[in-house]
């Protein structure tokens, strides 16, 4: 009866236990997930901010990228100032309307680029110059013209369109144009919100910057671009599909775009409003909508400090809580399921329990009640039955079974101990052949290996310590470093083992040092704390490489990256990082800083008469000369070519600047010796003064090169202080280099023709084309003004082109009409023949087209071209020969005049300059030369022409020496075609 109870409080026990086990895992794993699901939803929503913010800032980015890149492009700041300065005058509106039109395009590529809403670009008035506007439909681009009032040129198109040129028509001002902006306009590059057409936008400001306008060299603002990017649907619609979670942007006037329609206002329940002068920060709450519950994620946008609108971010409770149902309905069937297993479970094992328990309960009562000591063959039999053998059956067998285990566990543990006692034997062994290993890696290191002990001492070194050191092992060993090999860099070299002991941290240092031989050593040493047992540092070791090798090669690199290879003077890198330092010390003593910059006259002379090798003497002998009439402390450097700076620091007084200058001149003009040759050079040499000329070390090197270039205009071998003449005179060249680029298009450039004469019939047989410029605001120019510009800037082709064609033109119609055998002689620039175009090459081409006879044109070249003549200019002389194209020298005898040259080339006409011609009549020797010239030349079966003829006497000495033509005042000055031909052959007579 009480083993039956016993059963049944088992099985109870076993109910009971699992339910309430199973109701108390359901309540607490739904407490769980409720929470995480909550969590959850409130990380989406930071994640989904996150994700607002990170894409709100990359957009400002953007528009700010964009913006600046197109306020950096080369002649923006020109182009708005000049728009600003002239919109409203007489100028040619054509060309106002073209520059608006152009900046227009661009104002369209960028936007099209940045995918923004609208751009537009304002002058220094805040007036509205150039615009475009995607309102997610239609883009709309144009300009503003003020003349005086502001008339708004338009044009509107789908995007993507081929709408390259598009044509912009007069429009009514419109709602979403701002044609004034105010001022004062911003100065510094901003991104800021925006309410723009009730649109919540990023709005960002860039000025834009100039530094020609008016003529000052310092930047000054001449304009701004807007731009601004629509927090519009396409903004909500991807912003939802990344952070999977309704996304709606709110205006103080309610929801202006989302994806949950229903929600018309911000709801800030249960947060503050943002204060207008508190940080942005995300607002997390939970509101209804329409009786559906959201979690909110809200942030607040600002301008100012003022609130302009909020983004939220929301996720519907009800997802949340479906889910916690769902998983709470599946916790239950699984409790369900276990507890339909547990009951049977249960129920077996209190049976198979009790069972036995009961059996042996009966037979001992059995006994008992009939007196018996032992148990009869049934019971013992009753024992032995299959069903009853349970649980003492097994305690006897696992008390046998665990015998036998534990005598095996004793075999085990012996098997065990041998294996581990071999182990041991093998792994002394191994260590101690992988202690030797290591003892002789150390020994044969070429690395240098001390160990010193906590007293700083020398306890261990390899052979590579003493063999770099220079000692024997005993006379290291117990020493202190300070000891030996002694020396400031060993004390040091202490203080660092000093350190490591103390702190227990490695380190790794460069350190300089002199072995016994004093030979100066350099090497990277590691230091490495050596710990016990107990963590505390017992010793350091110390493992050196020498790094002497590396150290020199990089000082040679150096070296070879900051000094110039010929000279071993600082080269243009080192430069600039000394003028750098020297204008920061005349900053903070208060005193100038000058800069020299030295161009060496006639040096491609020397290098082409005596060969680059002597050049590079003559370079290096320059250098040590203008070294020598410097402070030490100033600055000699060789920027390259025949080009040289000094930097004199820390000036007091412009007598010493001027006699170091005088010094300079007079020593780079003495004679150089190069082996068996003597050199005649000279310097022209530049002065500039920091800060008083210049602040800005690019404008001071400027400065510079414009006094030398004076200096060198003023006869070379001297100095020129740079004045404000100079710049203003670069400036003038600036200018007139911009105008000379639309002349040509603009049809300004008109040819003149100065009369040849036969000087022994007096007959008009040849003319001479002379350029002349119609400036719009100079008035008729002369060649002297311009063509070196049109050099420098490489227009001197297509000018030179236009010249031919107009004169080989003009000589055709001539010979047709008036004389069959007349010649047009054409100036040519030696840049105009260097050109490496094929331009000259189709001359002769074009003759041949238009059926102009080769000689009835002839072409004047210098002589400089011929002296330096390469192949590609043989042939283009080659090819005019071939053509029947006349050569002409002209000036002959003004340069390196070379009877080789005359010979080489197939020469047609000298021309002797007007400079011999001047004096002929009072200058005996101008008299010879021009006798000499004549009389050589015809030798050499030439032509001669004279120029400048002023006077009878000149024309009649030109006539006894045998000169061919002559050409100057005495007889006409260059005339226009027209006014050529009546002076001519108006009356059929010749020139007298």
């Amino acid at each position: 009866m009480r083993i039956r109870k016993l059963r049944n409080r088992l099985l109870l026990s076993a109910v009971v236990i699992s339910t309430a086990t199973a109701l108390a895992y359901m309540s607490a794993v739904s407490l769980v997930i409720s929470g995480q699901y909550l969590e959850q939803s409130r990380g989406q929503l930071r994640k989904a901010a996150t994700v607002i913010s990170e894409e709100l800032e990359a957009r400002q980015n953007a528009l700010l990228g964009a913006s600046r890149h197109l306020a950096a492009q080369h002649n923006l700041g020109t182009t708005i100032w000049y728009l600003s300065q002239y919109a409203g005058s007489d100028l040619d509106r054509e060309t106002l309307q073209s520059t608006y039109r152009q900046l227009a395009r661009e104002v369209r590529e960028v936007r099209n680029t940045t995918r923004a809403a609208g751009v537009a670009i304002y002058d220094a008035a805040g007036h509205l110059i150039a615009f475009t506007r995607f309102d997610g439909r239609l883009e709309r681009m144009g300009f503003v013209e003020r003349d005086p009032d502001p008339r708004l040129m338009m044009t509107e198109g789908i995007p993507g369109e081929d709408n390259h040129d598009p044509v912009l028509k007069p429009s009514p001002l419109a709602p979403f144009i701002r044609p004034e902006l105010g001022r004062p306009l911003p100065t510094k590059a901003d991104a800021h919100y925006a309410l723009i057409d009730d649109e919540l936008s990023i709005e960002t400001y860039v000025p834009i910057m100039d530094s020609t306008p008016g003529g000052k060299a310092t930047a000054r603002q001449v304009g701004l671009i807007v731009m601004t990017h629509d927090l519009g649907q396409g903004f909500v619609h991807e912003l939802a599909r990344r952070t999977d979670t309704d996304i709606n942007v709110f205006t103080p006037e309610g929801l202006r775009h989302g994806t949950l329609a229903a929600y018309r206002k911000a709801d800030w329940r249960g947060q503050p409003e943002p204060a207008p002068d508190a940080a942005p920060a995300l607002a997390l709450n939970e509101i209804s909508i329409d009786g559906t519950g959201y979690y909110q994620g809200l942030i607040p946008l600002r301008r100012d400090g003022q609130p302009i609108g909020s983004i939220a971010a929301l996720r519907s409770k009800a997802v949340v809580e479906a889910n916690t149902w769902e998983m709470i309905r599946i916790l239950g069937l699984i409790a369900a399921a276990i507890m339909a297993f547990v009951l049977p479970l249960a129920w077996y094992f209190s049976t198979s329990i009790s069972r036995p328990l009961t059996t042996l309960s009966r037979i001992f009562r059995g006994i008992s009640d009939n007196d018996r000591a032992t148990v009869g063959d049934d019971e013992l039999v009753l024992l032995d039955r299959a069903t009853l053998d349970y649980e003492l059956a097994d305690l006897t067998q696992s008390f046998i079974a665990m015998n036998n285990a534990v005598s095996q566990k004793i075999r085990q543990i012996n098997d065990i101990n041998a294996s581990l006692e071999n182990t041991v034997n093998e792994r002394t062994a191994a260590l101690i052949a992988k202690e030797q290993e290591s003892r002789t890696l150390i020994e044969n290191s070429p690395d240098s290996i001390a160990r010193y002990d906590r007293d700083c001492r020398r306890i261990y070194a390899n052979p590579a310590f003493s063999s770099v050191a220079g000692l024997r092992l005993a006379e290291l060993l117990g020493k202190r470093p300070s000891e030996v090999p002694g020396g400031s860099n060993a004390e040091i070299y202490e203080a660092k083992i000093r350190e490591v002991l103390a702190s227990g941290r490695n380190t790794q240092f460069e350190l300089k040092w002199h072995n016994r031989e004093g030979k100066e050593l350099c090497s990277l040493i590691h230091l490495a704390a050596e710990v016990d047992t107990a963590g505390s540092v017992t010793s350091v070791l110390a493992v050196g490489r020498d790094i002497s090798d590396r150290i020199a090669f990089e000082e040679t690199i150096w070296k070879q990256a900051n000094f110039d290879s010929l000279t071993q003077l600082p080269n243009r890198q080192l430069f600039h990082d000394r003028l750098e330092h020297e204008s920061r010390l005349a900053d903070r003593s208060g005193r100038s800083m000058v800069l020299m910059l030295i161009d060496l006259d006639h040096f491609k002379e020397v290098n082409d008469s005596l060969g680059h090798d002597k050049g590079d003497v003559l370079l290096i002998e320059a250098g040590r000369r203008i070294s020598a009439c410097v402070r030490a402390s100033d600055t000699v450097a060789r920027l390259g070519g025949d080009e040289f700076t000094v930097i004199l620091s820390c000036v007091d007084d412009m007598e010493s600047v001027e006699r170091i200058a005088r010094a300079l001149i007079d020593k780079l003009s003495s004679p150089f010796v190069l082996g068996t040759d003597k050199a005649f050079v000279s310097a022209s040499l530049g002065i500039t003064l920091y800060p008083s000329d210049a602040r800005e070390l690019d404008i001071l090197f400027k400065n510079a090169d414009q006094a030398m270039y004076a200096a060198k205009n003023a006869g070379r071998n001297c100095f020129s202080y740079f004045t404000p003449d100079l710049h203003e005179a670069a400036q003038k060249r600036l200018h007139l280099s911009s105008d000379l680029r639309g002349a040509l298009s603009d049809d300004e450039f008109s040819i003149h023709y100065q009369p040849i004469i036969e000087l022994t019939t007096g007959r008009v047989c040849k003319a001479e084309a002379l350029i002349r410029w119609q400036h719009p605001q100079r008035g008729l120019t002369g060649p002297l003004e311009f063509i070196s510009v049109a050099e420098e800037t490489g227009l001197i082709v297509p000018i030179g082109d236009w010249v031919f064609k107009q004169a080989a033109q003009q000589a055709l119609h001539w010979r047709k009409r008036f004389d069959s055998g007349f010649q047009v002689s054409i100036n040519t620039s030696p840049a105009q023949i260097r050109h490496d175009g094929s331009t000259l090459a189709h001359w002769p081409e074009y003759l041949a087209e238009h059926g102009i006879p080769g000689h009835s044109v002839v072409i004047e070249i210098t002589e400089s071209l011929l002296l330096h003549a390469e192949a590609r200019i043989n042939k283009k002389l080659l090819g005019f020969r071939d053509a029947g194209i006349q050569v002409a020298i002209d000036d002959f005898g003004t340069g390196y005049s070379s009877l080789a040259y005359l010979k080489r080339f197939d020469i047609d006409y000298l021309k002797i300059d007007r400079s011999f011609v001047r004096n002929l009549g009072t200058d005996a020797n101008d008299r010879a030369l021009c006798e000499a010239i004549i009389v050589m030349a015809h030798a050499l079966g030439l032509k001669v022409v004279a120029e400048g003829i002023e006077t009878s006497a000149q024309r009649d000495l030109l006539v006894a020496a045998g000169c061919d033509y002559g050409q100057g005042f005495l007889y006409s000055q260059a005339m226009l075609p027209e006014q050529f031909e009546r002076w001519a052959w108006s009356a059929g007579e010749t020139a007298a």
